[in-house]
């Protein structure tokens, strides 16, 4: 087998993950619909949402960010040495210490669940504070099951296995969904929905352990070059927990400066992070999680090489991201007109998550630059630079929440992760070059980026004379109001989107567009 990956390997593992998130994202955005219908915008849904984010912060803290940036590399180095018992006895080690870790964190918080909701939402009153304990009690073995996915996920990445990783989320997708529609049909408790969560994280578990067994990977036995592996792993996990932490911090803190505000606003602030994030992780993350093991391997034969790639990852990022997110500030109210108005949604709901949304949207080409960066720094197994950067973030990450909060409430909240996520990219720019030597092109980059405004006037143009010709011609029918603000809204503009998407692949060389993962 080999596991080095040309352009071309590149871009295919990517379509292929994206596909998978794509598929995984689009049953979020079900599944976003269920969950608002099923808990509403209110005490109960801000509970729910606070007891859920808790193990998905240790989550994306734990798993999916320091044990990814520490372990991955380090796997990849042993697999491409053919050391595949060292390979096997880190993937027990792993295993053992960092689940380990997960249940006694559950012991503890089994037993002190009223004061961990209390750090975590100082802002709640006793009647959100009542429902988010017992959803918490019983969501939180979700990290366990989701953190083994990760780390298995990681060794499959390894090995260029990038479609399980990628459609596992769709799994869980899938069965939490089913819970809340099944909940919903016969009126069931909320913590219906708690337990929903818990079996698609198993399904998912149990899916990457059937095809990392089949693969012919196992679990140890632990050897004494294995350990070896395995405290290097440590040394780097370390760092990178307190690095990734910062992130998370931001997330964690913007979340308890959001419980004082009025009942509903976490609600709205996690459903409009969560379409924000539906391009981020179709594209962005996948894209970085097929680059991540590559850079790891280029960083081991031609380090210099990176510098391309930095060029040309950032130019292939905003060309999909921009339209991306204009695109996501155009249908942002359609969004909201359909999953709030109706358990407990309300006008003004859908006013204030579309604004809050369009203001995510605005930062989405800086968060998804920030994932291509990140997997840079983690190939150079470079966690200083990373910390750093984000204890800055989470500096302006604060100040930004408190001072947003004061003036413009959600809204303010919104703009200050955005105002962080770039903050994060001035500094990975800096460092990069101060700390590794690397160059960034920018003038090939600009020259690039005025081509692709071009491109991207032309293609809006063609867009809206579309959409308003096509309303134009339906303004004296009785379908006007199905296609303008009915449920016809959506096949109508995923009809011209896919119209305007393949204008844009197909123009590129009229434009003048080089990118080199399209070449």
């Amino acid at each position: 087998m080999s596991f080095n990956l040309d352009k071309k390997s590149i871009l295919k593992k990517t379509v292929q993950v994206g596909g998978a998130t794509f598929a995984s994202r689009t049953l979020a955005i079900a599944r976003e619909v269920l969950t608002a219908r099923f808990f509403g915008v209110g005490a109960i849904s801000d509970a729910f949402i606070i007891a859920f984010r808790f193990p998905n912060f240790f989550r994306q803290l734990f798993a999916e960010g320091a044990l990814s940036a520490a372990f991955v590399p380090a796997y990849v180095k042993t697999v491409k040495e053919k050391k595949m018992d060292e390979a096997n006895g880190l993937m027990g080690s792993a295993f053992i210490f960092f689940e380990g870790i997960v249940l006694l964190m559950y012991a503890f918080i089994l037993f002190n669940t009223p004061w961990v909701i209390k750090i975590f939402a100082p802002g709640f009153s006793q009647e959100q504070i009542a429902y988010a304990v017992p959803f918490l009690r019983i969501l939180f073995p979700y990290l366990f099951f989701v953190s083994s996915s990760a780390l298995l996920a990681g060794a499959l990445q390894a090995m260029n296995r990038f479609f399980v990783p990628a459609i596992g989320p769709a799994l869980w997708n899938l069965v939490f969904s089913s819970s809340l529609l099944i909940g919903i049909i016969f009126g069931l408790s909320p913590k219906f929905a708690c337990f929903g969560a818990i079996l698609g994280a198993v399904v998912q578990f149990v899916v990457h352990v059937f095809v990392y067994l089949r693969l012919g990977l196992k679990f140890g036995p632990i050897t004494s070059g294995s350990l070896v592996v395995f405290k290097q792993v440590l040394s780097k996990f370390l760092p990178c927990l307190f690095g990734v932490g910062i992130i998370e911090l931001n997330l964690f803190v913007s979340v308890m400066i959001a419980s004082f505000l009025p009942k509903g606003t976490v609600s709205l602030l996690y459903y409009s992070s969560r379409f924000m994030n539906f391009p981020l992780g179709v594209f962005a993350v996948a894209f970085s999680s097929i680059l991540l093991p590559h850079f790891s391997r280029v960083v081991l034969y031609a380090p210099k090489r990176l510098n391309f790639y930095i060029l040309e990852s950032a130019k292939f990022v905003t060309w999909v991201i921009v339209p991306a997110l204009l695109m996501l500030m155009f249908i942002s109210e359609n969004i909201f007109s359909t999953i709030l108005l109706g358990k407990g949604g309300l006008p003004e709901h859908v006013y204030t998550a579309k604004w809050i949304l369009i203001i995510y949207s605005s930062g989405l080409l800086f968060f998804s630059l920030n994932k291509i960066f990140l997997s840079i720094f983690y190939s150079l197994k470079d966690t200083w630079s990373t910390t750093v950067a984000g204890a800055v973030s989470a500096i302006v990450n604060l100040l930004g929440d408190l001072v947003g909060m004061y003036f413009w409430g959600g809204y303010g909240i919104a703009a200050s992760a955005v105002l962080s996520a770039l903050t994060m990219l001035l500094v990975y720019f800096y460092l990069l070059r101060k700390r590794h030597g690397f160059k960034f092109y920018s003038g090939n980059y600009f020259y690039f980026f005025g081509r692709f405004v071009v491109q991207l006037l032309v293609t809006g143009i063609i867009f809206i004379v579309s959409y308003l010709t096509v309303l134009q011609f339906l303004q004296t029918t009785n379908w006007y109001n199905f296609f303008a603000c009915g449920f016809g809204f959506w096949p109508l503009v995923g009809l011209i989107v896919l119209l305007c998407a393949l204008f844009m692949y197909f123009s590129r060389r009229l434009f003048n567009v080089d990118l080199y993962f399209l070449s």
